[in-house]
């Protein structure tokens, strides 16, 4: 999880309440996330009491809404790593869920994409017109 920056005197958070929110978002459990956070609730229920004044707070449920998103944009992948697992797969690289290579069909596609891919990144760049690519194996040879 990246640091968080709360710099601005009026949305300072404290050290527990910035836990907390780090621990929020990871277990979507207020009553855990205190406990977690290090406060000292002798129990459940006031783990709870203080999760729910916790989550009222507007300062809190912004940071909350700032970690979810870095989460979420952290979990999808970049351009430049779908190049790469496409390649790996036309490569042979990475096998299926039971070990074995991938099939000749899965390997097409994969080459299928990366053309597709690497024909609108040159488009773009030396603004040729868009063109239909499209990958055949002639068994007969």
């Amino acid at each position: 999880m990246p640091n968080i920056n709360t710099s601005t005197k009026a949305n300072t958070l404290s050290a527990k309440e910035q836990a907390f929110c780090r621990e929020y978002v990871n277990c979507a459990n207020g009553t855990q996330a205190v406990h977690k956070a290090g406060y000292h609730a002798q129990s459940d229920n006031t783990a709870s009491t203080i999760s729910t004044r916790l989550l009222k707070k507007d300062k809190v449920q912004k940071e909350i809404a700032r970690l979810q998103e870095l989460k979420n944009t952290a979990a999808i992948m970049s351009g430049q790593q779908v190049m790469e697992m496409f390649t790996k797969i036309a490569n042979g690289e990475i096998k299926d869920q039971f070990g074995l290579d991938a099939s000749l069909n899965d390997r097409l596609k994969a080459l299928q994409e990366l053309a597709k891919r690497t024909i609108d990144i040159d488009n773009k760049i030396k603004g040729t017109p868009d063109m239909n690519v499209q990958i055949t194996v002639d068994w007969k040879r």
